[in-house]
């Protein structure tokens, strides 16, 4: 039993350590879709929240803060030599998209 409990708390704070390192790269994450939406289209102002990080490649949800009419989209934002940046960003993407840019297909948009 005594076992059971060690190994169960071993894997809790494994899980812990895992989650808060994503939890540390959301910020960079969300700031590096921001910019690149604003650099790229006439969203100038988004909500942005992270769907999903699979190794170096997110994927973020982003949507006009405004009503303007634009349809929400997805950023697709890479980490290289430790700053995260952005890649694509759109509202579909075909699987020559994903293949062409390396995005993991675990990423793809549901």
């Amino acid at each position: 039993m005594r076992k059971l409990v060690s190994i169960l708390l071993l894997l809790t704070v494994g899980l812990g350590l895992v989650v808060a390192k994503e939890n540390d790269d959301n910020g960079a994450i969300i700031a590096a879709a921001k910019s690149y939406v604003g650099a790229n289209s006439a969203m100038k102002e988004v909500n942005a929240t992270v769907e999903q990080v699979v190794d170096d490649f997110a994927r973020v949800k982003v949507s006009p803060k405004e009503t303007t009419g634009a349809d929400p989209a997805w950023v697709f934002v890479k980490k290289k030599g430790g700053q995260w940046s952005g890649v694509t960003f759109g509202t579909s993407f075909t699987t020559e998209d994903y293949q062409q840019l390396g995005i993991p297909n675990a990423l793809r948009v549901p």
